[in-house]
């Protein structure tokens, strides 16, 4: 086994003395600053009842570590939800990058309360991780979609972005988009991201098969982008959630490697999952069957893969990077994609 659990986990766990973090904390998406301290923003609920319409809500909360295991939570919440495109069920599973001063936060903002909700990725930016400015909704206006970064660097004096389209659903996709300047990634110009979707054989990385392969392997849900990549000299090291087909809902680990040049070819992925629940707290929780991938750092040649379990705790996996890069180059893929998660 490649990954290995933290003896500690969960290494964050909800916190029934803050209101907004009581029911739960998950989800946790790392970032290391130029003084060696490493920042977790993580999804955070109050003590609500998910079915409770109007009053179960999350929040983004941070906390900081200088070793990557323990963590001293911040008392009040980065992100809350207080626009319009957040009221209801509030600001969800963030990601982070720094480019250029700023630091952008990718997350979810879930307008509305079951049935009637829209699930649509917003985009906040900070100087220093304590004040933030919201752009608003940034992703598509007209299908559920979430699990949104930036690469962590330009690519050929451009920006990447990637982004799970039509999120929770049998045809959820990892599709990339590519913006000229910060600008344009701050406020997308008008129909941008619809081109993106409709040029959709182009722009797809990851998807989760023809509708014949979908029937065929009873696929629930496609798959769903993880942490934010990590640059290596063998390529772009992405890890994500895979596409489901269990009888029953089950969130996995898996990875692949992108070209460093050309970040949309997938050049190599785990043949299986990395990860997949079995502990107890991953097994039962908020949500059973979870391990879902939202962060990861390599410090000193180990990466350090931050995950949900069990929609309740963010947990630790980790990993020698030269490994599972070694592991990565015995599964190369072939063609020219879009590749099956």
């Amino acid at each position: 086994m490649l990954m290995k659990r933290h003896p500690a986990n969960p290494i964050l766990s909800r916190n029934p003395d803050q209101i907004w973090e009581a029911g739960s904390v998950l989800n946790g998406t790392v970032i290391r600053d130029a003084d060696g301290v490493i920042h977790m923003l993580y999804r955070a609920t109050n003590g609500v009842s998910f079915g409770t319409a109007g009053e179960y809500v999350s929040s983004i909360g941070i906390a900081e570590s200088t070793d990557g295991v323990h963590f001293v939570r911040r008392a009040k919440p980065l992100i809350v939800p207080d626009q319009p495109y957040e009221v209801g069920l509030g600001c969800e599973d963030p990601r982070v990058v720094y480019l250029d001063g700023e630091y952008y936060i990718y997350y979810t903002a879930v307008e509305g309360t079951p049935p009637d909700i829209k699930v649509r990725i917003a985009l906040a930016t900070s100087p220093d991780l304590r004040t933030v400015t919201k752009h608003g909704v940034v992703g598509p206006k007209g299908a559920p979609s979430k699990a949104a970064t930036l690469f962590p660097e330009p690519i050929g004096g451009k920006y990447l972005w990637f982004f799970t389209w039509c999120s929770d659903t049998p045809g959820a996709a990892v599709l990339h988009a590519w913006f000229d300047d910060l600008a344009a990634v701050r406020t997308p110009p008008p129909g941008h991201i619809a081109t993106v979707i409709e040029d959709y054989d182009n722009t797809a990385v990851l998807i989760p098969g023809d509708r014949a392969e979908l029937i065929k392997r009873r696929v629930r849900r496609g798959p769903e982008l993880g942490a934010p990549p990590i640059r290596t000299d063998a390529g772009w090291l992405l890890f994500y959630s895979n596409g489901d087909s269990e009888d029953e809902p089950e969130w996995q680990v898996s990875a692949a490697l992108l070209d460093l040049d050309e970040p949309w070819r997938v050049i190599a992925k785990t043949p299986g999952p990395l990860l997949t629940p079995e502990a107890d707290h991953e097994l039962a929780g908020v949500m059973n069957r979870v391990t879902f991938p939202s962060g990861a750092l390599v410090i000193d040649g180990t990466v350090h893969l931050y995950y949900g379990s069990g929609d309740q705790g963010v947990c630790l996996a980790t990993c020698e990077l030269g490994e599972l890069v070694e592991y990565l180059a015995r599964h190369p893929v072939k063609g020219d994609g879009p590749w099956v998660a």
